[in-house]
């Protein structure tokens, strides 16, 4: 019975180091972060367009934090878009930290 119980954990172990923590938490990914863009202006957002930004700075930043800026295209169709406000947004790993609109790029 010790035997089975030792072999039982021993295995929970292994499968908890090879495929991870059932508990972790995912990245935040670019089409979540477009996702919530896209509710924040008035109108029809016909699509949204994120870069990750890599400036250097006097203050760094925590490794886990990450800057993106977002632009928005509003119209009835995709053929007659125009720019939409813009989006600067701040990211932890696993969730977005702030949202700010800013002047449009």
């Amino acid at each position: 019975m010790l035997l089975v119980l030792a072999g039982a954990a021993a295995l929970g172990v292994v499968s908890l180091l090879v495929f991870g923590s059932p508990f972790a938490k995912k990245p935040v990914t670019k089409a979540e972060i477009e996702h919530v863009i896209a509710q924040r202006p008035r109108g029809t957002v016909q699509f949204v367009l994120c870069n990750e930004v890599f400036v250097p700075s006097q203050t760094p930043r925590p490794k886990s934090e990450h800057s993106w800026t977002c632009d928005t295209y509003l119209g009835k169709s995709k053929a007659h878009t125009q720019n939409g406000p813009s989006y600067a947004v701040i990211v932890d790993d696993d969730r977005i930290e702030s949202v700010r609109r800013v002047a449009t790029h």
